[in-house]
């Protein structure tokens, strides 16, 4: 059974490391990761963030697409892409993330779905967005998040499937955020 595969690379830092020493250490970490041991219901949902505060030391997590669980995990992050499988494929959506917090702009009007693939197809979708650190905006320090999303639907994926595939489609949403 084909898998379907989402892989959400993301990073979260502040003004104190935007270009600082630490900076590197964000730079440094990899935009595709080795997929861990796969689910048995036919998808992957593979988060690995890096958060300044731990020194942008990749964590994971690991669910299939339909465990409540995702919803519950800490830290909050914005959970903006959707992928579903279709009769011959997949397709993949991509909403504005935490529009009350977002300080960048956005693009307006995002096609839906934003890409459709076949079997043994990827596409990368990357954006940032700098951000309020409340909601209300009382509290006016800002967080910035880069993120990195593969969505694939593969047969027999490897664990280096997204290591060594290109995507068909790579949509860049990287703003000047700084």
């Amino acid at each position: 059974m084909p898998v379907l595969i989402m892989q959400d690379t993301w990073l979260r830092w502040t003004k104190a490391t935007r270009a600082a020493a630490e900076a590197p250490a964000r730079l440094a970490v990899p935009r595709a990761h080795l997929l861990p041991q796969l689910s048995n219901d036919g998808t992957l949902r593979h988060e690995i963030m890096a958060l300044e505060q731990d020194g942008f030391i990749p964590v994971e997590r690991i669910r299939s697409f339909g465990d409540p669980a995702w919803h519950e995990d800490r830290p909050l992050r914005p959970d903006n892409v959707r992928a579903h499988r279709t009769r011959d494929g997949f397709e993949v959506r991509l909403d504005q993330p935490w529009s009350g917090m977002l300080t960048t702009r956005w693009p307006g009007h995002l096609p839906a779905p934003l890409f459709t693939g076949q079997l043994g197809e990827a596409v990368r979708i990357d954006w940032n967005g700098r951000f309020h650190a409340s909601l209300g905006g009382s509290n006016r320090s800002y967080f910035y998040e880069e993120h990195t999303v593969w969505v694939a639907l593969l047969e027999a994926p490897t664990d280096r499937a997204l290591v060594d595939l290109a995507p068909r489609k790579h949509i860049d949403l990287r703003t000047q955020i700084y």
